[in-house]
């Protein structure tokens, strides 16, 4: 029963980091490298704020916009310095180890053993019920998240936001800006997996500076086993993120149960990747073109409704 706790509290905690790039992968259609550089900025500004003593409402927000910052600056290398996407990417993730190395005032590691956070124990939850208030809670911060990605993704921006991704040139012939919806797609992925360093680090507490490192491969891996596991289903991209963050620390967890090596964990990382690719070979095409900086132009059902809305403004 613990080992199934914890591998759905890790699956959760980690499903706001997946959610937030799927944003990217699966919508803009491009593998945006900034997440390895705004899960550890989100991380940093969240530890820092805890130990000033913020509110935690306060916390999670200064890490969200911190975020939504990095990925502001990503577009802007793209679409006005004209840097390719993937360049983009990891131009602004090297640039932020320093900025979180400023945040952190020079140190590359922050524990918070002392600090109250988020999933501090409360005094009415007695030690043995600590799982289940770390799974209740967060349960109603994901589903809570899901929703609202749920329904920003069908208002009229949030269906030119998927436009962009599947076929920029009709954003172009409805008269919108296409590098604006490329700026908040990749601004609220950003802020969201930057929320997911800071529940991260409130979750662990201890912020490290290489936290990271491998977090993109984690993600990827845990949306594309989603879609695989889903891909007969009406399910969402939310719900297939979720599902596949789960069914990723299942198999990690899995693993180490078995008594491999923890110094094998990157390397089980890349093969759980790899594998889920391998049994997908549209999201492997899609994922070299994505890192090739290009733009899908397929058409798609939602076009329809986006000129709808057009037609009915």
């Amino acid at each position: 029963m613990n080992f199934i706790l914890d591998v759905i509290i890790q699956g959760l905690l980690y499903s706001v980091l997946a959610m937030g790039v799927a944003l990217t992968f699966k919508v803009l259609r491009s593998a945006d490298l900034t997440v390895e550089g705004s899960f550890p900025l989100g991380a940093v500004v969240g530890a820092m704020a805890l130990i000033e003593g913020f509110p935690i409402p306060l916390v999670l927000l200064l890490a969200f916009t911190a975020g939504w910052l990095a990925g502001i600056v990503t577009s802007w290398l793209q679409l006005v310095l004209k840097i390719q996407p993937l360049l983009s990417g990891i131009l602004t993730m090297s640039g932020l180890y320093t900025i979180n190395l400023i945040i952190a005032q020079n140190r590359s590691n922050l524990p918070l053993f002392q600090t109250t956070t988020l999933f501090t124990r409360p005094s009415w939850v007695s030690i043995d019920q600590t799982r289940f208030y770390h799974l209740g809670l967060l349960l109603v911060i994901v589903l809570i998240l899901k929703l609202l990605i749920d329904w920003f993704l069908t208002t009229k921006k949030g269906m030119m936001l998927s436009v962009a991704g599947d076929n920029p040139l009709l954003v172009v012939g409805l008269g919108e800006n296409l590098g604006s919806y490329q700026t908040l797609g990749l601004s609220l992925s950003n802020g969201i997996i930057a929320l997911s360093g800071a529940l991260v680090v409130m979750m662990t507490r201890f912020y490290d500076l290489s936290l990271g490192f491998g977090m993109l491969v984690v993600a990827l891996a845990s949306i594309v086993m989603g879609d695989s596991l889903l891909k007969s289903t009406t399910a969402k991209l939310t719900t297939m993120a979720i599902f596949g963050s789960i069914l990723y620390r299942f198999s990690v967890a899995s693993a180490l149960a078995l008594r491999l090596h923890p110094s094998g964990l990157r390397l089980m990382t890349v093969l759980i990747f790899v594998i889920a690719l391998v049994f997908q070979p549209s999201h492997m095409q899609s994922f070299i073109k994505s890192m090739k900086g290009g733009w899908g132009f397929a058409t798609s059902s939602k076009h329809s409704k986006i000129i709808s809305f057009k037609h009915t403004k």
